[in-house]
């Protein structure tokens, strides 16, 4: 069987740690089927590539790059930033077409898999209508929890839906959101990531600081992903001002990784005064990712949206409590052996949970276990198992 993978959340030279859990998924599908994977980027018109090439470094991804073994092609799309974006999955689509059909020509492969279901998936249901391939669609966050109540996108991410042989989701959350939108529950198949566990273990926490260079008794607070309004990073420092007046010893928000919000959140820990309290890491490889989590005493996540979030089950996996916001299926991975849930853009409530989670003794292989051992290969089998079964088409779109 050879599958064709579609979707612009994976690495590139540029973007290292983009989608890294969309490559693990291609690595273990690797060596159970033959793969070809396309990555779609933004194309940047070069005067604006001049004027700020920092910001646009995709620009300069190659149109073809090889990952771990895996041939990764580039095309480019159209974007206009902030307006038009319902146009997007049709200026996808012309990227796509002559480099799918090209490929098809060279070697036919048997399914396409869209991860992400817009622009991705909507632009994949239509190269899949005209190659006549069966298509399976993956459903990752914000594209089913947020992107259909945006203008225009609802119409086309539910007939992209309909059109697929088959829709995988990480959780169950996702698969009810879908469900709502009337499409066939036969065809929803919830398939979660997977986990590296030897990668991300317990280890000791004053080891860990002393290799990652951090100072200080703690405790410390750790959040990792991208610096957006999304991720939630500004309720979590107007939560750390707040924590004072509750525990004895303060705490420091240690912040891994980037994003447009950078300069924001800097301006309001100085604004709050607590710059000294708040360390901006900036981006930092995936592999030194489980030092940060070891290093912390607390991993918290306070989104206003998500999926199934990874980067919480890692930081179990390390053996470190979690406090997360009550969106996408945060709730069906924390418990009170684990973390603590807070509402949703609730800085009270953000820091009162934190705060408990500081003071409580916590077992900390108890905390691992809840992380589950469902691996990136059991995720693979399952994948293989949705693409068998719309290659026997015993589900029609």
């Amino acid at each position: 069987m050879k599958v064709l993978l579609i979707s612009n959340i994976f690495p590139n030279f540029a973007e290292k740690e983009r989608g890294i859990f969309t490559y693990n998924i291609a690595v273990a599908l690797k060596s159970m089927c033959r793969m070809e994977i396309i990555a779609p980027l933004p194309w940047v018109p070069p005067f604006i590539k001049r004027g700020d090439r920092k910001k646009f470094l995709h620009a300069d991804v190659l149109s073809q790059e090889n990952w771990g073994g895996l041939t990764v092609h580039h095309p480019r799309y159209v974007v206009f930033p902030k307006v038009m974006g319902f146009m997007h999955p049709l200026f996808m689509f012309m990227g796509l077409l002559r480099l799918v059909e090209y490929l098809d020509r060279n070697e036919p492969f048997d399914i396409i898999n869209a991860h992400w279901v817009f622009p991705d998936g909507v632009a994949a249901s239509w190269v899949a209508r005209k190659l006549r391939k069966p298509l399976i669609l993956t459903g990752m966050g914000c594209d089913i929890n947020h992107y259909p109540s945006l203008l225009f996108r609802k119409e086309q991410i539910k007939n992209a839906l309909n059109s697929a042989n088959l829709v995988t989701v990480k959780g169950t959350g996702l698969r009810q959101m879908i469900l709502n939108m009337g499409i066939k529950e036969q065809k929803v198949t919830v398939i979660p990531n997977g986990l590296d566990l030897k990668s991300f273990r317990i280890m000791d926490r004053i080891e860990a600081r002393r290799q990652l260079g951090i100072r200080g008794n703690g405790p410390f607070l750790l959040t990792v992903g991208s610096l957006d309004e999304v991720k939630g990073g500004r309720y979590l420092i107007e939560a750390l001002k707040k924590m004072a007046d509750g525990l004895e010893d303060l705490p420091h928000l240690l912040i891994v990784g980037d994003g447009p919000m950078q300069k924001t959140l800097l301006l309001q820990a100085t604004h709050l005064g607590i710059t000294s309290r708040v360390s901006f890491i900036g981006r930092r490889p995936h592999e030194e990712i489980p030092l940060w989590m070891n290093a912390a005493d607390v991993f918290c996540l306070p989104s206003i949206r998500e999926g199934r979030p990874n980067v919480l089950l890692e930081a179990l996996a390390c053996g470190t409590p979690v406090v997360a916001s009550d969106v996408g299926s945060v709730n069906e991975i924390i418990r009170d052996k684990n973390g603590r849930v807070t509402k949703v853009a609730d800085t009270k409530s953000l820091g009162q949970q934190t705060i408990a989670c500081l003071k409580q003794r916590w077992d900390r292989e108890i905390i691992r276990k809840t992380a589950g051992r469902f691996t990136w290969n059991n995720c693979a089998e399952l994948y293989m198992q949705v693409y068998q079964k719309a290659l026997e088409k015993k589900i029609l779109a």
